[in-house]
């Protein structure tokens, strides 16, 4: 099949996402009309790659899973009628093409249709799995919206949602190591969003929605005796892991402990105190470069001008010389990262773009 644009804004949010972000941009930019990275201040170089690929770019602090989401929905000027949300981890593969081209080209989409499922197939120690799960990911433009939690995050839309059997890669993280990096965040995460009161979209009710159900079912399942025991071969069989053999069998293994390590972590927050903030990941100052361009000064203007009080030179900042240097600060990841802790190398040679 010959590449040609369809009508849909591709919107990524990053945090340190350059082992990720060629691979990523490499599989959507034939495809899509535009594209738009909403990054986290991240350390590597992920400003670089978008710059020099003329990608669309801004940077805001993140507060929370359901607050970047939202800033993405209610605030990026899309141009097209559809957007499709995709994560520093994840690719467009053959399948998401060609159903994306049924869709657009050879069928007409009810207006009552505002969302449409993708498969998304898992990855684990560098090699595609057969467990598979479902994600809310085309999106009709006006008509979402998403739920307001730290992590684990669902999007809303106003009418009708369908299913497309194409696979969005996930390929997660690049290594193990970043892979329980990643975890630590979300256990912690998961722990607090139990002990706060959650949004009206995710009251944990039988009788909801289908949200609300899923959610209550989740909940019950970490709280029955051996709940554990029956949530493993939930991934395990369900998923389809039981086909990839022994890498199968340690993925659903780990699935549990994750599962475990949050009870754990919400146990101990309902003894000790929840934080008073998320866990934090690491990030740097803002870019120069994209803290002077005309999309920033139109999409964040408040940020821009207290950016400016603290570099009226529009220089690197001490912080951000810091920060590049070696020194790091802290925030919490954006939604579905991996978090790349790596590339001292790319980092030091980002130092010098930026300063020269």
């Amino acid at each position: 099949m010959n590449a040609q644009k369809f009508p849909i804004t591709v919107v990524v949010p990053t945090l340190n996402a350059a082992g990720h972000l060629n691979e990523l941009l490499d599989s959507v930019e034939p495809f899509a009309e535009d594209i738009w990275i909403v990054d986290s201040r991240s350390t590597d170089a992920t400003v670089d790659i978008a710059i020099n690929r003329g990608i669309k770019i801004v940077q805001r602090p993140f507060e929370s899973f359901g607050d970047c989401y939202r800033f993405l929905l209610k605030n990026i000027p899309y141009t097209t009628p559809w957007l499709f949300f995709v994560m520093q981890d994840e690719r467009f593969s053959a399948s998401v093409v060609k159903d994306l081209d049924r869709l657009f080209n050879k069928e007409r989409i009810p207006d009552c249709v505002d969302g449409y499922w993708v498969k998304w197939r898992l990855w684990f120690m560098g090699r595609p799995l057969h467990a598979e799960s479902e994600v809310l990911r085309l999106l009709r433009v006006g008509r979402c919206d998403v739920t307001q939690v730290l992590a684990d995050e669902h999007f809303l839309v106003d009418g009708e949602e369908r299913h497309l059997k194409c696979k969005l890669e996930h390929k997660d993280t690049l290594n193990l190591h970043e892979w329980y990096e990643k975890q630590n965040l979300w256990t912690t995460y998961g722990a607090m969003m139990r002990i706060k009161e959650l949004p009206d979209e995710e009251k944990l009710t039988f009788f909801g929605t289908k949200l609300q159900r899923k959610m209550f079912l989740k909940r019950m399942l970490n709280r029955i005796p051996f709940g554990h025991f029956f949530m493993f071969w939930y991934y395990y069989i369900k998923f389809g892991a039981w086909t990839d053999g022994l890498d199968g069998w340690r993925w659903a293994k780990l699935r549990i402990w994750v599962n475990h390590v949050t009870n754990m972590k919400e146990k101990e927050m309902r003894r000790i105190g929840i934080p008073d903030r998320p866990p934090e990941a690491k990030h740097g100052d803002f870019d120069p470069r994209i803290m002077r361009s005309d999309l920033q000064r139109q999409l964040l203007p408040e940020l821009v001008k207290e950016w400016e009080s603290r570099c009226p030179s529009g220089s690197l900042s001490r912080e951000s010389k810091q920060i590049l240097c070696g020194s790091v600060f802290s925030t919490a990841m954006p939604a579905g990262c991996g978090i790349s802790g790596r590339g001292s190398g790319t980092v030091a040679s980002s130092t010098a773009r930026l300063q020269s």
